[in-house]
């Protein structure tokens, strides 16, 4: 429950009383000195107080107390005194005094307010606690100040001052703090005297005091004598710009930067030197001995005498070096006891970088603060930065004079920031600040101890993070100073130089974890790299001190990036962190290719660095760091000057972009010139191949080198000089047989124009030279021999191995014109044998003109004389050419195949045959010009020489001839057609494709011409031209069936067939001319007829059976086998299945009734119903069904003017007058909400007139009720009257046992065989809840929904249920049995037939013997009924008996107070069915099987029932007849813990409004059953009242209108009966609520585990006598079992056996609980 926090703090505010707040001020200073932890703590207040006073010099004085133990030394000397003083005195008293302003009025009001800071900004004080630090040693402090003086004293635990003037003779200008050490007084309980600090650590911590507070000295005094002090000098400020870059405001915008300066400082401090050694432990002889034997000599005599020697004069001063890292750990002082008198000196030098800010912050910001500190943030405030500047190893930062000037390392360890940095609020912090840099922040809010700074609280936090954000920015400034001096120092030193000053001022600025917290060294640390503009910082690189932006990692040596900046190597090694911070901002960057590329670009590469440069990139490419853009990207902004003379002048550019191959020195020779896009292997020979291939580069080719040989300016020198010529010819033909053809066709193009061969006729080209074996002339230019010259590379260049044809021509000729005939010209004779000797040198060109020269001479037909041709155009010499017309060579010799002439006339083209399409042209030619001899000729050539001459080889250019060549069978010669237009299968003619004639089918393979059709080609025919006859369809059909392999390849085209109409569907054709046309029905037609196509229809939709039931609606065809395989293939079926027939049903359901009549219309109707599932699987269907008429029907109509009047015998009567002539039965197609099913006949006989009935069977039923239709008895309502009872019961007596005899007899058949599942109820049932009641009448009213007829009628029985009675048969006295079984049935019979009706009345009206007759065994069921029975009672009895000793022993106990627990024996229903003849067990078990196996199947039974109650099925191991076996005893544990799982099921509800169920109380209603009516009701929550310690849920129900104080009364009784059961019950009280509805029979209800209870059934039936014993106790009961009632619904939610066996053994086991209550219950109230 939520609660109002401030309506509670109002109301407490007006209403509350007033009281004041004590503070126990001791108890509180106290608890905040415990907070005051570190050392020196009061002095550091008080040097603060003293700094914001304005003051310069501080006076620490400590005043002691004598030693009681140790006498003070004798003598004079001072030095011995302070040092006994040091070791043997205790403190007495601390003063301390400044020179500061004195209080004012103010600070006199503040130093005795607890929590009132000083309200100046300017100042650090802010929380009023600082000064009550003196508390920690004092109890009361006095404080001189001006003129006046304070006190402070305690009254009790109240802290009081007093103050008084200063008298004259003590008139002061300083401030003075005096402190009486608490435990220095001998009369405080505390006593117990301190010793004097340890004054080499105080010094160390005044020196670290001093540092950033604004005084300038500091005394320390012992007594009298003064130890040491401490001097601070500042130079003058001067003024540094914030570097460019930087920003000057932080990030939260609270402050902005207004001036840097820088000061340089030194701090002196002077000490006694006694106070170096008067405090050390005194060291052990062994000590000693070891110390002064390493100190001593070659002898032991300088050791000894040092024990007895005179003391030694003083150490005359001496100024030492000082280590500029001062170690913060104490070391161990070595001066001797000697040394202790004088003083010694230490000297520091500090920079100090102070950054002015102003703030400015908002209005409620400032208020926070304000609230926090007790004063406002400062509108300017200044933080200041202590370094330790740089120092050379060789000097220092401090000096140290006198005897223990080693002491100076302690004093001064704390002042600089050496190994951290630390936060200063005037002293330092416990805080570190992640730099090696303290940060004086006087602004900084600290938390009250003032040892942290305060980053948790939500402003102040702010405002700290934001003042560490300027300290950040400083550090930056500084950086920037420290990197400005560098460079300063470039000019006159080296980079390397500088180094080591840069390793210091990056490791100053390399951060690491601040303690305790390291927020605010990260806070620090964001600043400073965050404050710039942009993410860059001035570094050391390589090229001087530049913008880390252009400065890159260190990365390996690249000798040829020369103008790249980069961090020296060493830097970087000794400042990994702070480089590490440059990287991971974003401040520095890696070595990029860009930089790469920025460097090779901006010079020209020496030949040195090119190769260093190629090796580098190579080994980049190589380990894939560079990819191939990325190289050839620096390739193309380099360039290299090569080929430098000594002059240094001379040389020439390489621009490395353009380089794409390198020279294989094993291929071309180094020396020679190379193209410019090569790189010279002199650079390369250093780079790996493979590297080379990397970049992108290839080898140098034989062919790229040679055209660079032969173009200008090399081609000259190529040309003419010999020896050149012959190194490129013998490179060349050295790789010849490395190159591939296309290379060496490029090469022969290269070198074939130019005059390159060397010949002994001078330079020549290779096609005019000749090779050195050719001499048939002596002034051939023939080549000379060069080193690597093959044949074939010549050869290939054209050389020459024999003389041109046209140079032997015009040789030939020019000798025949000098010889003038001596010699007879050569003629095409001489030239074949002379090409044929040289066959195999001749060149391709020869060759190729020779092949165009018409030489030859032929013969044949067309052959003129004198008439020469190609050699292509002649055939070989054979007569069998010859003789088709074709042009032979004419040869004076005799031909023969494998003479070199023949392979020359051959290789120039000469045809040894004609090829097969030259045969076809002839074929073509001779049907053309109808030539039949030269058609045969042809066709006999090419069948005889088809193999020898390989036509085979040619046959599909033969079969894609497209002229007519072919005879065929259906056209004589001359008509031919192309190979591809016949055929050799004769079927396929039947789709009008051509036949190849016969006698040429055996070789139709050598034509080309195939068997069949293309099967597509087909089936493109049948779509287009279907059969026009039964015949034509048969043939075609057959024929395509003939071909089913390739139909199954062909779906998608075969799917088309099926749904194309290529069927054609026949029908009977009147020819008459009165009455032509198809057969029709509805036309009187005579005369002949015939079959005619009627219409196609596709395949799928014709059935090819032979039984033809649906002829007439459906198309049937009869074909040949053959053709109807095809007809299936293509999606016809033999008979339609149920699929089929109802999609054609549901478009015509009338065809199909008008054609086969209403008998087959229901053979159909069955045959759908008993496929229905599958039917249903398809939506669409059933769709398409319930839309359609198809539901068969029937409507009997009287027809009154319609008698029969034939005479029909008896015997004749089949139907017993059950024909009624008058009656006539008309039957139509109905949809689903037009037909009904006859469930009840006499209904139907009522209103036959009114309904269309469905046929009156089981199958057809379930089938119409698939489609939605309604059975007769939903459509009509019936009302009953029923008369008064009549006086004479004794008709109702006398059939109530008749009933109850007979009807064994009637279940006795039901129960032998497998059916006895169907009883609904058996006579043991009907025995408990039938009762018949004869009345004076009985009438029924019938009346038909939705038609507005009615009837009425009156019967003779009647039952129904009636609430606490049971089943109410009503008879009259007249009573018609056959009425009385009909009543009956539905009650005993879960599917009641008319056939039981009829059974029943017959062994109801039949005698016993007249049903012995009939076969019933009369006597010994009854006899088995009867045994049964008497068994039963019989053990009845006992259990009575066993009940009553029990409950005698009980009460026998009970009396002697010893009564034992033991498990209440449940009357379960289970425990009865062991009985014969007990409720629930089985009629049809014979005595003797009953005795046989009583225990099994009585085992059986009980366990069947443990089921449905809820126990486990264990089997009993417990003998036949016993009633507390263990079996038994676990039920009872079952049931004991379902009753505690019905206890703790019960849960609250958070329903704001409820459905309840009505029930009813047995213990109340005189008549009626319990929870037998049931309606709904609405609950509404009304509202809730407290009762002990909760609220309760009231809710009303629609009626209610009552005020929550009219209720008060009864809820006031109400409340405690209900809550006292749910107490004794254990139940959850919120589980329990409360509602009043006077309108309804609910007493209570149980809603998912919450209970509801009616308060109206308690104020009508028990509130009125409520106030007497026996009305509360009539009420207690009554609510008791109610309680127990719907417990039990939270395991059962029916109202059945289980039910009431839980709701019994929920009050017994609650019944002593219950009893011991009751007395509680009855107080103050009268008997």
């Amino acid at each position: 429950m939520a609660v109002d926090f401030a309506k509670l703090r109002n109301q407490t505010m007006t209403a509350g009383e007033d009281s004041e707040v004590t503070v126990n001020t001791r108890a509180l200073i106290d608890k905040v000195l415990a907070r005051y932890s570190s050392e020196h703590t009061t002095l550091r207040e008080l040097i603060q107080n003293a700094s914001d006073a304005g003051a310069n010099q501080v006076v620490i004085k400590y005043e002691t107390d004598p030693s009681l133990q140790t006498p003070a030394p004798q003598g004079s000397d001072r030095a011995v005194l302070l040092k006994h003083i040091i070791q043997c005195h205790t403190l007495k008293r601390l003063v301390v005094s400044n020179n500061g302003v004195p209080f004012n009025a103010a600070d006199w009001s503040r130093l005795k307010s607890i929590a009132e800071g000083n309200p100046d900004e300017t100042k650090i004080g802010a929380f009023g606690v600082g000064f009550y630090s003196v508390f920690a040693d004092c109890d009361e402090p006095f404080v001189v100040s001006g003129d006046r003086t304070m006190a402070f004293y305690w009254k009790g635990n109240t802290l009081s001052t007093k103050v008084a003037s200063v008298p004259g003779e003590h008139a002061t200008s300083d401030t003075i703090f005096s402190l009486e050490y608490r435990q220095a007084n001998p009369a405080s309980p505390s006593y117990n005297p301190s010793r004097i600090p340890n004054i080499p650590t105080l010094s160390q911590f005044l020196a670290t005091s001093l540092t950033f507070v604004g005084l300038e000295t500091i005394e320390l005094h012992i007594d009298d004598f003064k130890v040491a002090s401490f001097t601070k000098k500042m130079s003058p400020p001067s003024t540094i710009q914030v570097p460019g870059g930087l920003k000057d405001q932080t990030q939260g915008g609270l402050m902005r930067v207004s001036q840097v300066t820088r000061q340089h400082s030194q701090i002196e401090a002077e000490w006694s030197n006694v106070i170096a050694t008067a405090q050390n432990r005194p060291k052990r002889a062994a000590q000693l001995v070891q110390a002064e034997v390493r100190n001593a000599g070659t002898t032991l005599k300088s050791f000894f005498s040092r024990f007895s020697g005179p003391t030694a004069a003083p150490t005359p001063a001496k100024t030492t070096k000082l280590s500029p890292v001062v170690n913060a750990v104490e070391r161990n002082v070595t001066a001797s006891e000697d040394t202790i008198s004088g003083e010694s000196k230490g000297i520091i030098f500090l920079q100090v970088v102070t950054i002015e800010v102003t703030t400015r912050v908002s209005k409620t910001f400032s208020a926070e603060i304000e609230r926090a500190t007790k004063k406002p943030p400062p509108k300017r405030t200044k933080v200041a930065l202590l370094t330790c500047p740089y120092s050379d190893p060789s000097q220092s930062l401090s000096t140290g004079s006198g005897a223990t000037a080693s002491l100076s390392e302690k004093i001064f360890s704390e002042i600089l920031p050496t190994k951290s940095g630390r936060i200063f609020i005037g002293f330092p912090t416990a805080q570190t600040t992640g730099f090696r840099v303290h940060v004086s922040a006087p602004s900084l809010i600290p938390t009250v101890e003032r040892e942290n700074v305060d980053m948790n609280a939500r402003y102040i936090s702010t405002w700290n993070i934001e003042l560490l954000r300027v300290a950040g920015l400083g550090c930056r400034i500084s950086y920037s100073m420290d990197m400005a001096e560098i460079r300063d120092q470039l000019s006159r030193s080296s980079v390397a130089d500088l180094i080591p000053r840069a390793v210091y001022t990056f490791q100053q600025y390399s951060s690491y974890a601040s303690h305790p917290s390291t927020a605010l060294g990260e806070t620090i640390e964001e600043a400073f790299w965050t404050c710039s503009n942009q993410p860059s910082m001035a570094i050391l690189s390589t090229k001087g001190v530049k913008p880390s932006q252009q400065v890159r990692m260190p990365a390996e040596t690249l000798s040829f990036l020369g103008d790249v900046a980069m961090v020296p190597q060493e830097l970087a090694t000794q400042s990994v962190e702070f480089m590490m911070k440059l990287h991971t901002r974003g401040f520095i960057s890696d070595l990029t290719m860009a930089d790469i590329r920025n460097g090779l670009e901006n010079r020209a590469l020496s030949e040195e660095e090119l190769i260093e440069f190629l090796k580098w990139a190579g080994a980049k490419r190589e380990t894939s760091e560079i990819d191939a853009d990325g190289i050839q990207s620096l390739f193309d902004v380099s360039f290299a000057n090569i080929d430098v003379g000594s002059d240094k002048q001379s040389g020439k550019i390489l621009p490395l972009g353009d380089i794409s191959a390198y020279v294989n020195a094993s291929r071309i020779t180094p020396t020679l010139p190379v193209p410019p896009d090569t790189m010279p292997f002199v650079f390369s020979k250093a780079v790996p191949v493979k590297q080379l291939q990397m970049f992108g580069w290839t080898e140098l080719t034989m062919v790229r080198w040679l055209r660079f040989m032969t173009a200008a300016p090399h081609l000259q020198e190529v040309t003419t000089d010999e020896k050149l010529a012959s190194q490129v010819l013998g490179l060349a033909s050295k790789v010849w047989d490395q190159l591939d053809g296309s290379s060496k066709e490029a090469v022969v193009n290269i070198l074939t124009p130019h005059t390159v061969m060397p010949t002994k006729m001078g330079m020549r080209r290779p096609e005019e030279s000749y090779f050195a074996t050719v001499k048939l002339f002596e002034d051939l230019p023939t080549v000379k021999q060069f080193p690597g010259s093959k044949e074939k590379f010549l050869v290939a260049l054209g050389v020459r191995k024999t003389v041109e044809l046209s140079f032997v021509f015009d040789r030939m000729r020019n000798q025949d014109v000098a010889q003038q005939s001596e010699k007879a010209p050569w003629n095409h004779v001489d030239l074949i044998r002379y090409f044929a000797s040289v066959i195999d040198e001749i060149p391709k060109k020869d060759l190729d003109r020779l092949r165009q020269t018409p030489f030859l001479p032929g013969e044949g037909r067309l052959v003129k004389t004198g008439q020469l041709f190609k050699a292509q155009d002649l055939y070989a010499p054979d007569q069998a050419i010859l003789s088709l017309g074709l042009p032979q060579l004419k040869l004076p010799f005799e031909y023969r195949a494998q003479s070199r002439e023949a392979q020359l006339l051959l290789r120039l083209g000469l045809k040894q045959w004609p090829d097969a399409l030259a045969i076809a042209n002839i074929l073509h030619i001779a049907g053309q010009a109808k030539d039949r001899s030269l058609h045969t000729l042809a066709l006999e050539y090419f069948l005889q020489n088809h193999y020898r001459n390989s036509y085979a080889a040619e046959v599909k250019q033969f079969a894609a001839i497209t002229v007519p060549i072919l005879p065929t069978e259906q056209a004589p010669f001359p008509t031919l057609v192309a190979p591809f237009q016949c055929f050799t299968n004769e079927a396929s003619a039947c789709l009008g494709y051509a036949i190849l004639r016969s006698d040429l089918r055996p070789h139709a393979d050598k034509f080309g011409v195939r068997p069949n059709p293309d099967i597509k080609e087909c089936l493109q025919k049948v779509l287009k031209t279907p059969p026009r006859s039964k015949v034509d369809a048969e043939v075609q059909y057959s024929y395509l069936a003939s071909r089913a392999g390739e139909l199954d390849q062909q779906k998608t085209l075969m799917h088309g067939i099926s749904t194309s109409p290529i069927v054609p569907i026949f029908r009977k054709y009147f020819t008459d001319p009165s009455c032509a046309g198809f057969e029709d029905r509805a036309k009187r037609q005579t005369g002949k007829t015939e079959l005619r196509i009627h219409h196609y229809e596709a395949p799928e939709a014709v059935f090819v059976g032979h039984d033809q039931e649906y002829r007439g609606i459906l198309d049937y065809v009869q074909y040949g086998p053959e053709a109807t395989a095809f007809l299936l293939k293509a999606g016809a079926k033999h008979e339609p299945s149920s699929h089929d027939l109802a999609n054609l049903l549901a478009r015509n359901p009338s065809s199909f009734l008008n054609t086969i009549g209403q008998d087959r219309y229901q053979d159909l109707l069955r045959k759908l119903a008993e496929h229905a599932d599958s039917l249903w699987k398809d939506k669409e269907l059933v769709k398409r069904l319930v839309a359609s008429r198809i539901l068969l029907g029937y409507r009997d109509i009287k027809e009154p003017g319609k008698k029969s009047e034939k005479l029909v015998s008896v015997e004749e009567d089949d139907f017993d007058d059950l024909d009624e002539s008058d009656i006539r039965r008309e039957f139509s197609l109905n949809r689903a909400n037009e037909v009904v099913i006859v469930d009840d006949v006499q209904f139907l006989t009522m209103f036959r007139e009114f309904i269309i009935a469905a046929p009156q069977e089981e199958l057809l039923e379930e089938f119409y009720t698939r489609f939605g239709v309604k059975k007769i008895s939903e459509l009509i309502k019936t009302e009953r009257r029923i008369g008064v009872a009549v006086r004479d019961q004794s008709p109702a007596v006398k059939l109530r046992r008749d009933i109850l005899e007979r009807a064994r007899l009637f279940l006795h058949e039901y129960e032998r065989d497998a059916s006895s599942k169907s009883i609904r109820h058996d006579a043991k049932w009907l025995g408990s809840n039938l009762v018949v009641n004869c009345v004076s009448d009985i009438s029924t009213r019938y009346s038909l929904v939705d038609r507005n007829v009615a009837t009425s009628s009156t019967r003779s029985a009647v039952i129904q249920r009636v609430r606490g009675v049971g089943l109410m048969l009503s008879i009259t006295p007249k009573y018609d049995v056959y009425e009385v079984s009909q009543q009956l049935v539905p009650y005993l019979i879960q599917r009641p037939k008319q056939n039981d009706v009829i059974a029943l009345e017959r062994i109801l009206t039949e005698s016993l013997r007249r049903l012995k007759e009939k076969g019933i065994n009369v006597e010994r069921i009854l006899r088995k009924k009867e045994y049964e029975a008497r068994i039963a009672k019989q053990q009845e009895l006992v259990r009575e008996e066993e009940e009553q000793k029990r409950q005698a022993d009980l009460a026998k106990h009970a009396k002697t107070g010893m009564v034992k627990a033991e498990p209440e024996t449940p009357a379960t229903p289970e425990k009865a069915v062991n009985m014969p003849g007990a409720f629930g067990s089985p009629d049809n078990i014979d005595l003797a099987e009953n005795n046989r196996s009583g225990s099994t199947s009585n085992k059986g039974l009980i366990n069947d029932w443990a089921k449905k109650l809820g126990f486990k099925n264990t089997p009993s191991t417990s003998a036949p007849g016993t009633t507390t076996g263990p079996q038994i005893n676990r039920d009872l544990q079952a049931t004991k813990s379902n009753i505690a799982n019905a206890i703790k099921d019960c849960k609250p509800t958070d329903m704001q409004a409820i459905n309840s169920k009505h029930h009813q109380d047995p213990t109340e209603l005189d008549k009626g059953g319990y929870c037998n009516g049931e309606q709904w009701e609405n609950l509404h929550k009304a509202f809730s009242i407290p009762y002990s310690g909760r609220h309760v849920d009231v809710y009303f129900g629609k009626h209610q209108a009552e005020q929550p104080k009219e209720l008060q009364a009864p809820l006031a009784s109400f409340l405690p009966l209900i809550f006292g059961l749910t107490s004794i019950f254990g139940v959850n009280p919120a589980a329990v609520n409360i509602f009043l509805d006077s309108k309804s029979n609910t007493v209570a209800f149980n809603l998912s585990g919450s209970l509801f209870f009616n308060l109206a059934w308690f104020m009508s039936l028990h509130l009125a006598e409520y106030g007497a014993a026996e009305g509360r106790l009539r009420a207690l009961d009554s609510w008791f079992f109610t309680y127990c009632h719907e417990l039990a619904h939270n395991l059962v939610g029916d109202h059945d056996a289980r039910h009431s066996w839980y709701q019994q053994q929920i009050a017994i086991e609650y019944s002593q609980q219950y009893r011991a209550a009751l007395s509680g219950f009855l107080q103050g109230l009268s008997a």
